[in-house]
């Protein structure tokens, strides 16, 4: 996803080599750009660890939830 469709407050899927939802908890936006590491809070317990707070990379942001499932061309 794009950092510019993200929205403080969201649930969305991850995939930080766990496939869970997060939570966005901070705007993404900085200044005139986007940061590349929000703060989200992780469900983890839908892999089976704690849930926690932490730091996530917006490239590991894959949709939202109840979003359309995303197209992957080299599969």
């Amino acid at each position: 996803m794009n950092a510019s469709q993200l929205e403080k407050g969201k649930w969305y899927h991850i995939d930080n080599g766990l496939k869970v939802q997060a939570q966005l908890l901070e705007s993404p936006k900085q200044g005139r750009g986007f940061k590349k590491v929000v703060l989200m809070f992780v469900m983890g317990s839908q892999a089976g660890f704690f849930d926690e707070v932490g730091s996530v990379y917006i490239s590991d942001i894959i949709r939202p939830v109840g979003g359309p499932v995303p197209v992957n061309p080299f599969s």
